[in-house]
């Protein structure tokens, strides 16, 4: 008959675990009678009844090593006991992003740049000066830039070719350059009010360089237009081919060679990313990588889509403080050019109304219309000497308004806003192969007014 019997360890400590186990270990050496016992030993100070997981956005970890030559991969080692964390100042925010440069590793914080050295610690001599020297640590001392500029939250801004890193500081509203002599603010160099305005309007914030044309090009993107519409240029509407403006992303290229923000693209990537001298850039709603500056791509068109108008923006001011007339337009460069926005300041009033003086578009070389008397009329750009020139017709001054009268010719102000855009859908990609549409100088012929 089977029974159940009660025993008692006398010489055990038993121990909870997890999921109802439980754990018996022997307080005697050998479970001896009367043998040495286990004495009491380390008792905690304070008992954290919450013991969780810490996370310290502002500190760095890191595993043992790892070599692919040999075999070694410690990598899901992190041993407590050894000096494996390197900190930053809390106060800056979170580590965002970090870089690894040649012997520096490049600390972005939310409100602060850092640079700690790699395999290698400073030491400082008596007069203060600064050395480094070899050292059993992974990251050594940590210096801060000057300028209180961060990476704020957007790491996908970030780039880096040749020594030089880019992002965006949003709390700022500015766009960095950090290079061997420091952190220099690029919005500053003739775009600070456009990058003041519409990169707090962004929620997506995308980076990359072109190693091709050595440019940073920085994509500013919104989520609701309607809310926050954001400054872009012209852009094809596919279902009539006519030019639109889109108002939910920017997209610009900062060029290195001349130092500053040479275009805005129409395109809208979700990254991108340079290989082998190339430049790749990834649309969401497209399943494969698109190549940008490919001559057998059709210029001014991207993932597929209808061309968009390649224009260019000028402010002719010689002078500004006189009052001129603006007589003709000419420019030096290849056929297909036109000047789509000729205008000058408001100068004229009517019933206390100012009039914008403003021009009729001159088209591309060729372009002719049918006057009252049924002839062919020029209304086109004329090539003269390797030059293409044209009249500037006043769109206020033409009394029938379909630029085939005019009373004067010329627009009267201080300054002439043009624009010069190279556009046409009816083009084929393989009478652009090879070729390029350019322009080099743009220029007016303008008098002093005499009134």
């Amino acid at each position: 008959m089977s029974a159940i019997i009660d025993i008692c360890y006398f010489n055990t400590f038993i121990l909870s675990g997890e999921n109802g186990a439980y754990h018996v270990e022997e307080s005697r050496i050998k479970g001896d009678f009367n043998g040495a016992s286990v004495d009491y030993g380390v008792k905690a100070y304070v008992v954290d009844n919450k013991y969780a997981s810490n996370k310290r956005k502002n500190a760095l970890r890191y595993s043992g090593i790892y070599n692919a030559r040999t075999g070694i991969n410690d990598t899901n080692k992190f041993p407590s006991g050894e000096n494996i964390t390197k900190s930053v100042d809390s106060s800056y925010g979170a580590i965002n992003k970090i870089y690894a440069e040649e012997t520096d590793l490049n600390i972005f914080q939310e409100n602060k740049i850092h640079a700690a050295l790699i395999d290698k610690d400073a030491i400082f001599t008596a007069e203060g000066g600064q050395i480094s020297s070899t050292a059993n640590v992974v990251i050594g001392q940590i210096r801060s830039y000057l300028g209180n500029f961060g990476i704020s939250n957007y790491p996908e801004s970030f780039a880096y070719y040749s020594g030089r890193s880019y992002f965006v500081d949003d709390k700022r509203a500015c766009v960095l350059r950090l290079s061997r002599d420091g952190v220099t603010k690029i919005s500053d160099y003739g775009m600070s009010d456009f990058f003041a305005d519409n990169i707090k309007k962004a929620d997506i914030v995308r980076g990359a360089y072109d190693e091709e044309r050595d440019e940073y090009v920085l994509s500013l993107q919104t989520s609701d237009s309607n809310l926050n519409s954001i400054s872009q240029g012209l852009i094809t509407d596919s279902s009539d081919n006519t030019l639109t403006a889109e108002g939910d992303f920017a997209t610009i290229g900062f060029y290195e060679k001349s130092n500053g923000w040479s275009s805005f693209y129409t395109y809208k990537p979700a990254f991108g990313f340079s290989h082998a001298d190339k430049f790749y850039t990834w649309k969401k709603e497209e399943e494969n990588l698109w190549q940008h500056n490919n001559e057998y791509v059709q210029r001014s068109s991207f993932y597929g889509n209808v061309p968009d108008p390649a224009y260019i923006k000028f402010v002719i001011n010689e002078n500004p403080s006189v009052v001129k007339n603006f007589l003709t337009l000419n420019y030096e460069g290849t056929s297909g050019w036109s000047a789509s926005e000729i205008s000058c300041e408001n100068y004229k009033n009517i019933n206390y109304q100012p009039i914008k003086e403003e021009a009729y578009v001159i088209p591309k070389e060729g372009t002719t219309i049918i006057d009252d008397t049924g002839a062919p009329l020029n209304v086109g750009f004329i090539r003269k000497e390797s030059e293409y020139n044209s009249y500037i017709n006043n769109k206020n001054n033409d009394y029938y308004n379909d630029n085939t009268n005019f009373a004067n010719s010329g627009l009267k102000g201080h300054y002439l806003n043009l624009t010069m855009q190279y556009w046409n859908i009816n083009e084929n990609t393989a009478n652009q192969i090879g070729s390029s549409s350019k322009i080099f100088t743009v220029s007016s012929e303008a008098v002093f007014s005499s009134k």
